[in-house]
């Protein structure tokens, strides 16, 4: 502990004093407390022998400076091998697009609290982007607790804004496949048939756009009805000029033997015969096309026929269609190489909405009585 005298005109004896204090905070690092205006030496030294002591032992913590920002890049720093790299290229975007513009990015973590971050997400005017902006904000205060610089996450009790748009379709059906496949366009043949056949794998096989895209002929073995799923193209938002093929796939179950539907094994036959590259979905030079391409073909095709369209919904139609035929959820799990049964449940949970709907009109509409009772009567 330092006392320190310093010349004051405001000070009756024209001086006051300041006490330094040196500790070590929780992080380990050298901090000095220091604090001015006392009008006397054994003022400061009381109080500098009273904060000597709280600091010592850990009763009073440094406010951190760290801000909402620096957490999330630790965050994205530390789980760089554990999340897919899409999944990084997504987070950074929504994070540089959204988040760092509104001014939370460089406040002090500690200083974010509910009423900061409900105004935050209030005033946003898409709604197709708040679950992943809340996935950030909430893995910045996850890593902020770990810390000890927090020890609430606000995320926790947010109310999110309810939008209205237009409901994109969640299930679909053998025809609206058909009548997609009649609908896709493409710049030549080759890739437009590779379109087609890597929708059709979608929905067959439950496969996501990257894995579809990393399929080869070598993948499938005919006799005993499988295929195997071991790698996925990779890149910045799959543009065809920056796409490789990795066997880092997005959790362990993803990687796994699968087996093929009857109805996807004969137009797989046909069309091996006639692409004569490596790769199930190329171009009409072999390589890789482009997922960016491929998304927006299906989306406008979905758009001729009136559907809102999402590629992963082929998926989510995948796990209903299993589900519904009779599977228990466990095997249907497995299947759709979930790592946790619940979104498995989740989505044929989701999906089955319509369904439920019409089991309780089948069972109830029926038997409205046809006339409407008098109010009295209802008392």
């Amino acid at each position: 502990m330092r006392i320190e005298e310093r010349k004051s005109k405001k000070a009756k004896k024209g001086v006051t004093y300041r006490v330094k204090v040196d500790y070590v905070d929780e992080y380990g690092i050298k901090c000095t407390y220091s604090k001015s205006g006392f009008s006397s030496k054994a003022k400061a030294r009381e109080h500098g022998t009273e904060m000597e002591y709280k600091l010592k032992n850990g009763l009073i913590k440094k406010e951190s400076t760290k801000t909402l920002g620096e957490c999330f890049l630790e965050v994205m720093e530390l789980e760089k091998d554990k999340l897919a790299r899409n999944t990084i290229i997504s987070y950074c975007a929504q994070y540089t697009y959204h988040i760092v513009p509104s001014g939370i990015a460089s406040m002090p973590i500690s200083k974010v609290n509910y009423s900061v971050l409900q105004k935050f997400f209030n005033e946003q005017e898409s709604a197709s982007s708040l679950d992943a902006q809340k996935t950030i904000i909430k893995k910045a205060f996850k890593h902020a607790i770990r810390l000890g610089i927090v020890t609430f996450d606000p995320t926790s009790v947010l109310i999110m804004p309810k939008y209205d748009p237009k409901r994109k379709t969640e299930v679909i059906t053998v025809d609206d496949l058909r009548a997609m496949a009649a609908n896709i366009s493409a710049s030549s043949a080759m890739i437009e048939y590779s379109y087609i056949i890597g929708m059709y794998c979608g929905y067959y096989l439950g496969l996501r756009i990257s894995e579809i895209l990393a399929l080869e002929k070598s993948d499938f073995d005919f006799e005993a009805n499988t295929v195997f799923i071991s790698k996925k193209v990779e890149s910045n938002r799959l543009k065809k000029k920056e796409s490789y093929v990795t066997d880092r796939l997005k959790t362990k179950k993803s990687r796994a033997v699968l087996p093929i539907p009857k109805e996807l094994k004969c137009m797989l036959l046909k069309w091996f015969d006639y692409n004569p590259f490596d790769f199930v979905c190329s171009d009409q030079n072999g390589d890789i096309v482009s997922g960016a391409a491929f998304r927006s073909a299906l989306k406008k095709a979905a758009r001729k026929i009136g559907i809102d369209f999402h590629p992963h919904c082929l998926r989510h139609s995948y796990v209903t269609c299993i589900v519904q035929s009779g599977t228990d959820i466990k095997t249907a799990s497995e299947l759709a190489r979930h790592t946790n049964i619940q979104t498995t449940l989740n989505i044929y949970t989701h999906s089955n909405i319509e369904a439920k709907q019409n089991a309780v009109s089948h069972a109830f509409d029926s038997k409205c009585p046809n006339f409407v009772p008098n109010p009295k009567y209802l008392n």
